[in-house]
């Protein structure tokens, strides 16, 4: 029979270790996203309302990549992982939204978290499912 450490042990490492590592790429490939748009705003005339839309792209291609690096990682249980994982990035992402702008609007952060969820786990379904090359 297994000891209670030796599960835990195995949930974290089946379970969180790629959910977080997942997150991370997530947030990498974000902030990363959201530089080369800053970039675009800095040196075009780009309407200020399009700023919502394009930090909700950036967030959303953010979550399906960190989604997609989680169940990479998993190698099972794709839509969990992914969605985990997009939780995970969502509460950052707030945590910092709300770090810098010290309020969160209630309809802007709703259809940010669906969006996330949604992607990081079609990211985490097509991550599991991604055959590899040989």
């Amino acid at each position: 029979m297994k000891s209670h450490k030796e599960d835990s042990s195995a949930m974290v490492k089946r379970f969180l270790r790629p959910v977080i590592i997942g997150a991370v790429v997530g947030a990498l490939c974000c902030t990363l996203l959201l530089a080369v748009m800053a970039a675009i705003v800095a040196s075009q005339d780009i309407p200020k309302a399009a700023i919502t839309p394009m930090a909700i792209v950036a967030a959303a291609a953010g979550a399906f990549f960190g989604g997609f690096a989680a169940a990479r990682i998993a190698k099972e249980k794709g839509l969990l992982i992914g969605g985990a994982c997009g939780l995970l990035l969502f509460i950052l992402v707030a945590l910092a939204g709300f770090a810098f702008l010290k309020e969160i609007r209630g309809a802007y952060i709703l259809v940010k978290l669906a969006v996330m969820l949604v992607l990081s786990a079609l990211g985490g379904v097509i991550g599991v499912n991604l055959r590899k090359r040989r």
